[in-house]
């Protein structure tokens, strides 16, 4: 690499095909955690690497893609997609476009918006399934904003995984002042917008912002 933006695949239910063809448009690179690989050969994606401990890529996948590069981290104490992220890092991935983190196990999908959460104030992530996309609004070191376009009526849901205070907001329905988000406190699900431009403001903490499409 290195590479600017990266789709990683994971493991789980991939979305719809124009979904995953925006993406793949978006991306410089393909990487797979593990797994991945073999969703991505079901879809007709072609990676260039494949990171994980490697146990759980069928034979097919890997006669599929004699070209990528098979990078093996046996670590156990973190997950493959946790091993992928850290290698897009080390590579100096500025934005990662994460596909297949939800789905399947309930487990695995809290575990899965955990390790993103973790990577989100080293670059800039996006979770994108069927229904929605999500990002991270990270004002771990000083105060953040963010502005995207939206649609008069798209349902937004704000939610802190620890605490984040000082958010304000802008074209929603139901505004934030100044207020704070904790997990199993209070959580801003399904909040909509008024206005073809949405601002969030926030003085510290990390938000995690989904967009229904």
């Amino acid at each position: 690499m290195p590479k600017q933006t990266v789709l990683i695949i994971a493991n789980s239910i991939l979305p719809a095909q124009p979904i995953l063809d925006d993406c793949r448009a978006r991306a410089d690179i393909i990487l797979c955690a593990d797994g991945g690989a073999n969703r991505a050969r079901e879809r007709g994606l072609v990676p260039e690497f494949i990171v994980g401990d490697l146990d759980s890529i069928l034979p097919e996948t890997r006669a599929a893609f004699p070209q990528a590069q098979y990078i093996h981290r046996p670590d156990q104490n973190a997950t493959d997609l946790e091993k992928t992220l850290q290698f897009a890092v080390e590579q100096g991935v500025q934005r990662a476009l994460l596909v297949g983190i939800t789905g399947l196990r309930f487990d695995h999908q809290i575990c899965n918006l955990n390790i993103a959460e973790k990577f989100c104030s080293r670059m800039e992530i996006e979770l994108h399934d069927d229904f929605g996309v999500g990002v991270f609004l990270n004002a771990q070191q000083q105060e953040a904003i963010m502005s995207f376009e939206t649609f008069i009526g798209q349902q937004i849901s704000l939610f802190a995984f620890r605490r984040a205070e000082g958010i304000v907001t802008e074209g929603l329905k139901y505004p934030l002042e100044d207020e704070a988000l904790e997990w199993a406190v209070r959580d801003g699900l399904s909040n909509e917008a008024i206005r073809a431009e949405v601002t969030i403001r926030m003085k510290k903490g990390v938000l995690f912002v989904y967009r229904v499409r």
